[in-house]
């Protein structure tokens, strides 16, 4: 095989290879043999035909392109490992183009193909080094927030006969003419947290059960357009909303803990944990960022493709779980179509391929491997997510799930050598 450079791109290579008839014929031997596996000729059974008759049977130019495509299928893994020799790393299946092709003589062909682009960076360790660290702090008044969330979460709701009151539990039935037509409606909430309209929940406020009156006030329609709107309500219960003390009692009510204080620790250390990771992100976010303005790269369509490719699939996978909706439906929910959603995700696609590009550069540079043992250990966490792991393994693409993860960890291997 002769192989020779006939154009180079920014990120498109065109090759040429030439085989010599020498090499190329067994290649139109086994050509003959599978063509004539599904030929009858009269006497003999299928296939079992002298050869010079079946090649005769045949036609030459179907026989002839047979024996290229089982040729160039054994020749193409043999260009890429001499191109990876010239640092080049082919990322697309090639277009092939035959430009001799005939009996006795020696087959050339031309393969045009992506390549990953050529990656300059700044001083990626300088950059990283002036990135600030902000200290995570969690504040007592956070954890009593929280504490006062799991107190509502698990309060009892007793009758009052008083007026209502803000903070209290109220049950309604209200019309408007200005809504749904005049047609009655019933509704339960928490008076004073925004439930409603501010003016309409302060004028409520101060109503018993059984009470009635006509609530005058101004809201936003559709468009964001005020409007007068005059609503018939009846106070059908007023409830006093009783929290329960947060005692030790309460905390074990939670959980494995010992007593309140262990409940409020691992609040604490939960909320910390959060923050510790938020910071992380927003350093590597700002990193990236600061980078991506420093260094310019010819992004491959192709590497933006896949990503988006892998984005819509994301974004299916998250509506039809989170939502419990089919991606059809979601789409007439928002008016838009597939081709919509992947035109607004071209930049962000590029964004991340950049990234990916320049990561995968430190990484090389700086000698970061992924551990076949690494790897294996976490695809089996990630196939512990499924019910059935063993049944997950085989619906999976493993052999893509390993290249991903492999490209992680190398990833989170490089942020933390950059003391990100």
């Amino acid at each position: 095989m002769k192989l020779s450079i006939k154009e180079t791109q920014k990120t498109k290579v065109k090759i040429e290879i030439e085989q010599p008839w020498s090499e190329f014929s067994p290649f139109y031997e086994e050509a003959v043999t599978e063509i004539g596996k599904e030929i009858d000729l009269p006497g003999f059974r299928r296939g079992q035909a002298p050869r010079t008759m079946l090649e005769a049977s045949i036609n030459p130019e179907k026989l002839l392109v047979e024996a290229a495509t089982l040729s160039i299928n054994k020749l193409w893994p043999q260009a890429i490992k001499e191109l990876e020799q010239q640092k080049m790393e082919v990322i697309s299946q090639p277009q092939i183009d035959l430009l001799k092709l005939a009996k006795d003589n020696d087959l050339v062909f031309s393969a045009e193909f992506e390549v990953m682009p050529e990656v300059k960076l700044p001083d990626y360790k300088a950059i990283a080094k002036k990135i600030d660290k902000k200290e995570v702090k969690v504040e007592a008044k956070e954890v009593e927030r929280t504490i006062s969330d799991l107190q509502r979460s698990r309060a009892t709701l007793a009758d009052k006969p008083e007026a209502a009151q803000f903070e209290d539990f109220v049950e309604i039935s209200f019309s408007s003419p200005e809504i749904e037509e005049g047609k009655a409606r019933k509704d339960g909430f928490v008076l004073g947290k925004g439930h409603f309209p501010k003016e309409f929940e302060d004028s409520i406020a101060g109503m018993t059960a059984g009470q009635q009156k006509e609530v005058n006030f101004v809201s936003k329609d559709k468009e964001g357009k005020d409007q007068n709107l005059k609503v018939e309500v009846k106070m059908e219960a007023v409830k006093k909303v009783q929290l329960p003390e947060v005692n030790d009692e309460f905390a074990k009510s939670l959980g494995q803990f010992e007593n309140a204080e262990a409940l409020k620790k691992n609040i604490e250390d939960g909320m910390k944990e959060e923050k510790e990771t938020a910071e992380k992100q927003r350093r590597r976010e700002e990193f990236l960022n600061q980078l991506a303005k420093e260094f310019e790269v010819d992004v491959p369509q192709i590497l933006i493709d896949k990503e988006k490719a892998q984005m819509m699939e994301n974004a299916k996978q998250q509506i039809e779980t989170n939502f419990n909706m089919s991606f059809e439906d979601y789409l007439k929910q928002v008016n838009k179509t597939e081709e919509d959603l992947a035109k607004e995700t071209e930049e962000i696609a590029k964004k991340r391929v950049k990234n990916f590009l320049a990561l995968g550069k430190i990484s090389k540079l700086e000698s970061v491997e992924a551990e076949a043992e690494e790897v294996e250990e976490k695809i089996n966490a990630l196939m512990n997510y499924y019910p059935d792991a063993n049944l997950a393994r085989k619906k999976v693409d493993l052999e893509r799930l390993s290249a991903y993860v492999e490209d992680e960890i190398k990833q989170e291997k490089t942020f933390i050598l950059l003391g990100l």
